[in-house]
């Protein structure tokens, strides 16, 4: 081998080395304290957040106080849980349901109909309560700088009373450009989202995956995706996974091309995607047969400086 090629295969090895060191470092990220070229210093941490549409105020689990609930999430041990149909709740009585699985803090929307909710260890700083022109509505808060939006879509496939928008559907869309003009349009400085809950629509990332032949509008998440929003799930699991049915709502397993419907969703800014570590669907006994959704959940790293 000439000197020429020595240098060169040297050279080539130490790039491989530093190439190989740099991905991990980006991928492995352990949380702790970062040193900045600054000087400063940043600290790291995990953060898990499950959003859950729990049937009506977790109904099916009402008469036993609510214990195999709250061990479940306990089991899962997130840091904030946001729900979904948080009937028959007030703030008070989430508050003391919530101090069970360990958070101490507690919002919910509204105290009548079908409210969404948060619960978390950390303080939740509420920005706004979306409650005009959606049908049940919203939660903008922020958690550890970290904003997080919590909805309920419309479910009918009619337009709700005194509407003027054509369809379920066209409902549907309105409300999402209502969510997101309350949200990520009127603060474009803050980089950090989460927007999560029941949608009550189906996503275009899903269409190879959707019972053929269904007349299915997929314009909701169309303008989702439009914002700017990315979807952890689809993006970090390889094959469909289903949010309803559950059993209890009647899964009796796929049926030629019926694989159930994803209309449950986490989603995530690119600033946040850059920093999921993990994105899951949550089937296990106990979701299988406490509510009629299964549970989405996202561990994201955040950054404290």
């Amino acid at each position: 081998m000439n000197k020429f090629c020595k240098i060169f295969y040297a050279a080539m090895a130490l790039v491989m080395v530093i190439c190989h060191s740099s991905c991990n470092d980006e991928e492995e990220l352990p949380t702790g304290e970062l040193e900045l070229d600054s000087g400063s210093s940043v600290t790291t941490e995990t953060l898990k957040v499950v959003s859950y549409n729990i049937l009506e105020g977790m109904k099916l689990d009402k008469d036993n106080n609510y214990d195999n609930f709250v061990a479940w999430v306990s089991e899962q041990a997130p840091d904030i849980l946001a729900i979904e149909e948080t009937n028959g709740f007030t703030k008070e009585t989430l508050t003391a349901l919530a101090n069970r699985w360990g958070h101490s803090h507690a919002e919910i929307c509204k105290e009548t109909g079908y409210p969404v909710s948060l619960t978390s260890k950390y303080p939740i700083e509420v920005i706004s309560r979306i409650r005009k022109g959606v049908s049940h509505g919203g939660i903008h808060a922020q958690i550890k700088g970290i904003n997080i939006l919590v909805l309920h879509l419309y479910p009918q496939s009619y337009a709700p009373s005194g509407s003027t928008a054509a369809n379920g559907d066209a409902y549907r869309l309105e409300e999402i450009q209502t969510y997101l003009d309350n949200t990520v349009h009127k603060y474009p400085d803050e980089k950090y989202w989460l927007m999560m809950g029941d949608f009550n629509s189906a996503s275009p990332l899903d269409k190879n995956d959707l019972a053929s032949g269904s007349n299915i509008n997929y314009q909701v998440h169309q303008t989702i995706l439009d914002s700017g929003y990315r979807d952890p799930i689809r993006e970090m699991n390889v094959n469909f996974v289903r949010s309803c049915p559950t059993v209890y709502g009647g899964w009796t397993g796929s049926s030629g091309s019926y694989k159930g419907s994803r209309i449950d969703f986490i989603y995530a800014s690119g600033e946040a995607m850059r920093n999921m570590l993990n994105a899951q669907i949550l089937m296990d006994d106990f979701t299988d047969n406490y509510s009629d959704h299964y549970p989405v959940t996202v561990t994201c790293r955040i950054y404290n400086k």
